[in-house]
């Protein structure tokens, strides 16, 4: 039966460790979302994994040679539980896929951490700094905000990556 591991890559090599895997036989589940980029004045969308360094293993641990796993290229080690690889449930791994897009990847709104009243630091635009309310994340990945701004509350919306966390 197979059980679902953790691998810990080496710094970018999460795609290397799961091309050498799948080469092994071993099942290999990477989840990547698409992340807005902001370099030099310039954005655009690169997919990156969810969870930097790290990828999950699919095996069955009594017929598998699930100590190869540490020797493969792009893999430091398998996170273990003793002496035997460390478990994730079923379910982690069905959710995480259950949320994926036709694409293969993970929605950025089923990540987002938000919840309405939350404050939220603006990192882009005129009110660059300035400390607004979290509304609402609308279908086209902009965050509705409730900035208070000369006495006077204003709504407006921003793309999702031009806030923070307050």
């Amino acid at each position: 039966m197979i059980s679902w591991h953790v691998a810990h890559t080496q710094p970018l090599k999460e795609q290397k460790a799961e091309l050498h895997l799948l080469e092994q036989g071993f099942e290999v589940y990477l989840p990547r979302f698409k992340k807005i980029r902001r370099h030099a004045r310039k954005v655009d969308e690169v997919i990156v994994p969810l969870f930097p360094r790290y990828l999950f293993v699919g095996m069955d641990l009594e017929a598998a040679l699930w100590r190869s796993v540490n020797g493969t290229p792009g893999v430091s080690y398998l996170l273990m539980n003793q002496e035997r690889p460390a478990l994730i449930s079923n379910s982690i791994i069905d959710d995480l896929k259950a949320q994926e897009s036709a694409e293969g990847l993970v929605s950025v709104g089923s990540l987002f951490v938000f919840a309405k009243g939350d404050k939220v630091r603006i990192l882009e635009g005129t009110f660059k700094d300035h400390t607004a309310i979290f509304e609402k994340l609308d279908d086209k990945q902009r965050v509705h905000l409730l900035l208070s701004f000369m006495g006077r509350e204003t709504k407006f919306s921003l793309p999702i990556y031009a806030v923070e966390a307050a």
